[in-house]
């Protein structure tokens, strides 16, 4: 709603539930009733637990789209139960591996983009604080290559560290597509890749478990809703440069948790971005690979 107000002349909502999606489109469009140029909304369909959703979804965009200028991916579930989807655990599936295959499908589109309008563009992932909570020690035993299936494995996950684990992955991978989007730049134009905090949000992300009467208590008291969040979504997808790589929460650039930028912590995002990288790949070629058959 806030980019609508802002004048946006095409807004693109990717809904796994379309109706909630179209539900979302007319909420948006009532709001800019008095605009003299109401912008155009539209609602793709994604589903972020199938890659073949994710590829199709980076597909259209990247094809039908005369230009993209910001791109928000928000996409996220917090789990209490053990889920595979696409052979991975659902929640890394959903929050990780599917939101930064979709980063590398946008991605040039949005370089285009930026070399076209003589502007930077933006990619913005949502993280969150709690992954200063993310319990490290598992990450750090891991093998190298084997970081995916040793947490997809039901006899060694933690599924009530999961969400806040699937976060720190989130802002590893972010550093990393950061760093290797700023070497492709163009040096005037380029993509700022970040990822932000929109704090914690009276929203249905944790309609899947059970908080605690405590933890219902203080989101009621001092969640944000989800209005108020999604301005910091909007601060970010239009931030200048000075955030590329950077961890973002109430609209400022702020540090990530001190195990992040620790030694420990810039071996294992090597690792892990190695991976995930890989991970991205195979899919994109599997997909090639199918179309060619």
């Amino acid at each position: 709603m806030h980019c609508a107000r802002l004048n946006v002349t095409h807004l693109i909502l990717g809904c796994r539930d379309v109706a909630k999606g179209e539900k979302a489109k007319r909420t948006i469009l009532a709001s800019t009733l008095r605009s003299s140029t109401p912008p155009k909304v539209e609602v793709w369909p994604i589903d972020m637990a199938e890659y073949s959703s994710v590829l199709a979804f980076g597909d259209r965009a990247c094809s039908t789209l005369s230009h993209l200028d910001a791109v928000v991916l928000n996409a996220g579930v917090s789990l209490n139960k053990f889920e595979l989807a696409e052979g991975i655990e659902r929640t890394l599936t959903i929050n990780v591996i599917s939101t930064f295959l979709l980063a590398q499908l946008v991605l040039p589109k949005l370089r285009e983009t930026g070399r076209a309008q003589a502007t930077d563009t933006h990619l913005t992932i949502v993280g969150s604080m709690i992954h200063i909570f993310a319990k490290t020690q598992q990450l750090c035993d891991a093998k190298s290559g084997e970081i995916l299936r040793m947490l997809s494995d039901p006899a060694q996950a933690d599924m009530a560290n999961r969400y806040f684990l699937s976060k720190l992955l989130v802002i590893l991978g972010v550093r990393d597509l950061a760093a290797k989007t700023n070497a492709l730049a163009d040096e005037k134009w380029s993509t700022v890749v970040n990822c932000v905090n929109p704090g914690w949000c009276k929203t249905e992300l944790f309609r899947h478990e059970d908080l605690g009467l405590e933890a219902r208590a203080m989101l009621r008291l001092i969640g944000r809703t989800g209005e108020e969040g999604s301005r910091t979504l909007v601060h970010a997808s239009s931030a200048g440069k000075v955030t590329h790589g950077r961890y973002l929460s109430e609209c400022q650039i702020k540090p990530e948790s001190q195990w992040v930028t620790s030694e420990a912590g810039q071996n294992f995002q090597e690792r892990f971005a190695g991976e995930l990288r890989r991970a991205v790949e195979e899919i994109q070629q599997a997909r090639k690979s199918s179309l060619d058959l």
